[in-house]
């Protein structure tokens, strides 16, 4: 999958394009993401920010299960982002599956 900028706050929402608001994305994700920056938390209902790559750590919202192949959301912020960026898409499924056969997934830390 090819990784793409992504502006964490978009710039439809007043974002920049400084360091601090750019984060390397998977296509499809950011596709999926687009322009939002909130999405509802499937256990609570409630809206809440999706994960922000610059300011948040990847191990307190999310885990990987199934062997590496898929990502759960442990947080609201983790749930609302796995739901919204389609995290567990066929496509990515299907390379994380390519990836643990060579051992370069998941990664170690």
């Amino acid at each position: 999958m090819p990784l793409v900028i992504d502006h964490v706050l978009p710039r439809s929402a007043g974002g920049d394009d400084s360091r601090k608001n750019l984060a390397a994305a998977c296509y499809r994700c950011n596709e999926f993401k687009g322009p939002r920056t909130h999405a509802t938390d499937p256990v609570a209902g409630e809206l809440v920010s999706l994960f922000n790559p610059r300011a948040q750590s990847w191990h307190e919202h999310f885990a990987w299960v199934n062997g590496g192949t898929h990502i759960v959301g442990v947080t609201p912020t983790g749930r609302a982002t796995v739901l919204a960026l389609r995290l567990n898409n066929e496509y990515v499924v299907e390379a994380r599956t390519l990836w643990i056969s060579r051992n370069w997934h998941p990664p170690l830390d």
